[in-house]
């Protein structure tokens, strides 16, 4: 068992997930908490005596105080002294305790940036666990590469960027403040060499956006501090490559609210390494062009960034631990609401402090309008490095109306990350916010809605139009068995008809969406309140899907209004095939949509 003591005063806590006792937590902002993969504890820490006074140059200096105790507070209260390492409850069954090797990373720069003898101790002795972690073989494929958890072997070659970057930054701060025990340094030195040897011969294709950027920060801390051969000329090549992707659109791994985090990370990351003028207005340039497309993107209203998404670990960023709100929070200047704790995804908590000692101040681009519509293209095919093609372009469409924003993306395949329609609005709700976010998301993706079926098998296509959108989702090989698309509300949504009849009614607070079947046949949805994860999920069955040719197609009309206003007007409802393809058409209001694909 992790052992704790008494409480750190001032110090915002968080559960530790490896302890069978129990503690009573304030559940406040949090409707979707998925208590039933936490094991809560009654917990203490050890009253480590530092405490950190954050640079004034780092701008808003209480917001970065502020993420660093959040930061702090995680690591405290998860570290396992007998380990040497930041215990975390795991993310996949059976959920055996386990320790996590970045995690225990950031808990260690965080402890150094204290200068405190106790902290100082603490994290050295974590760094040598640490580097025990490693591939130090020659020869194997993650040579370089870390475990992400010390009970288990090195796999992931995304490690060697992550802890690689957090180990130079070490060492960055050792040299301008000395604080590391001459083995411990040669130790760190040695490994954040090896990882930036590993970036380097991975090779990662730039359109894998946040592990380029991270890969960048990374080999160009190996230039400034090491001079290793090669490095400087590699990081400048690939942000190179990667900002010619960007152009005047959207990075390959658009809108992401965990990885655009990553990213401006690694963009700081890489301003914080420069070694060049060149190399660091280039850093710059991919600092400001991620903020212009955040800042385009984000609803106030709402405090969530806009869809579609690349990838999204959650629903709602209030309820789960995603990245950029913590970016976010800094750019502006404090107004977004940061919950001491967190339930989901919460193991990111721990590269909080990493965030809080960046260099970021209120953002200018957070002072304009909103933009009510907009189109805008992503280059590139985000995932893996191994194939990806930086040919393809992705639309995507946002839309905002006061409380309420859609976005959508015309053509996306459905791996399982992927949120290719999110919709979000402002409710009314209880303090000490006043108010809830009510949401809609296509998540036919989802494990739930595909059950041992590849969502890279699917792909989803769709024209908005405002508050409206037409969708086909479209397989091309086999149907997925017992699956389902799935439409996912917030656990306030009511569904007053469950006759099945035509248009589905879905009412949640503020909002009303119709929802309208798009078939040759007369197929429902269905509506099935999932009480354990607090959403409302709005279903079809792939055995009614249509077979046009060699595909199977579910589509679907969505149109939001105001609660109270008068319903659409649609009409024209069709799904029909000719030598050119498919098409699926409606109008909305006398305005048409169509989506078309081949056969």
């Amino acid at each position: 068992m992790i052992k704790m003591q008494t409480p750190l005063p001032k110090r915002p806590l968080t559960p530790l997930l490896n302890s069978s006792m129990q503690i009573p937590i304030h559940l406040g902002l949090f409707p979707r908490v998925l208590l039933g993969c936490c094991l809560l504890a009654s917990v203490s820490f050890p009253v480590l005596g530092g405490t950190w006074t954050p640079d004034p140059s780092l701008g808003n200096v209480d917001q970065h105080r502020h993420l660093y105790d959040i930061g702090r507070a995680y690591g405290d209260l998860n570290f396992d002294p007998d380990a040497n390492l930041v215990g975390t409850h795991s993310k996949k069954p059976p959920n055996k305790k386990q320790h996590s090797t970045r995690e225990s990373t950031y808990y260690a720069y965080a402890l150094l940036l204290t200068g405190d003898p106790a902290d100082r101790a603490r994290a050295q002795a974590i760094l040598k666990r640490v580097v025990t972690l490693q591939d130090t073989k020659p020869g194997s494929p993650t040579y370089g590469a870390y475990n992400w958890n010390a009970e288990d072997p090195p796999g992931d070659l995304n490690s060697a960027a992550f802890i690689g970057l957090t180990l130079v930054d070490i060492i960055d701060l050792d040299r301008r403040r000395p604080c590391l025990d001459p083995d411990v340094r040669s130790q760190v030195e040695k490994s954040g060499r090896l990882a930036v040897d590993a970036v380097m011969r991975r090779n990662v294709n730039p359109g894998y956006t946040n592990i380029s950027l991270l890969s960048i920060a990374l080999a160009a801390a190996g230039e400034k501090l090491w001079k290793i051969p090669g490095a400087g000329a590699w990081a400048q090549a690939k942000l190179d490559a990667l900002m010619t992707l960007a152009d005047d659109g959207e990075f390959a791994e658009y809108l992401s609210p965990t990885y655009t985090g990553v990213a401006l990370q690694g963009a700081y990351m890489a301003k914080k390494f420069a070694f060049s003028d060149a190399f660091a207005a280039k850093a710059d340039a991919a600092i400001n062009h991620l903020w212009k497309q955040v800042a385009l993107s984000y609803h106030a209203p709402t405090y969530q960034l806009g869809g579609p998404y690349c990838r999204a670990y959650g629903d709602n960023m209030l309820d789960y631990c995603a990245v950029l709100k913590y970016f976010l929070y800094l750019a502006l200047d404090g107004a977004y609401p940061i919950p001491d704790a967190q339930f989901e995804h919460d193991w990111d908590m721990g590269g909080v402090a990493s965030i809080a000692d960046l260099p970021i101040a209120a953002r200018p681009e957070f002072k304009q309008p909103p933009v009510p519509w907009r189109q805008w293209t992503a280059v590139g095919s985000p995932g893996s490095d191994v194939g990806s093609d930086n040919t393809l372009v992705r639309h995507l469409s946002q839309y905002k109306d006061g409380n309420f924003t859609l976005g959508t993306i015309a053509y996306q395949d459905e791996w399982k990350q992927k949120r290719n329609l999110v919709a979000f609005w402002r409710n009314p709700g209880p303090p000490p916010l006043g108010m809830s976010v009510g949401f809609c998301i296509d998540e036919s993706n989802e494990w739930e809605a595909l059950p041992g079926f590849a969502g890279e098998k699917l792909h989803f296509y769709s024209q908005q139009m405002k508050g409206a959108a037409l969708v086909a989702i479209v397989a091309s090989t086999d149907v997925p068995g017992q699956g389902h698309t799935t439409l996912v509300f917030d656990d306030g949504a009511v569904v007053p008809d469950t006759s099945g009849a035509a248009p589905l009614v879905i009412t949640d607070g503020s909002m009303t969406a119709y929802l309208y079947p798009v078939s040759t046949g007369t197929p429902s949805f269905v509506n099935l309140p999932d009480a354990a994860h607090h959403v409302t999920r709005v279903t079809r069955s792939w055995n009614s899907s249509d077979v046009v040719g060699d595909l199977h197609v579910m589509s679907y009309l969505i149109v939001f209004r105001p609660t109270g206003q008068p319903p659409p007007s649609v009409s024209g409802l069709a799904l029909n095939a000719d030598a050119n393809g498919v098409t699926a058409s409606a109008q909305v209001d006398g305005s048409p949509l169509s989506v078309s694909f081949k056969n």
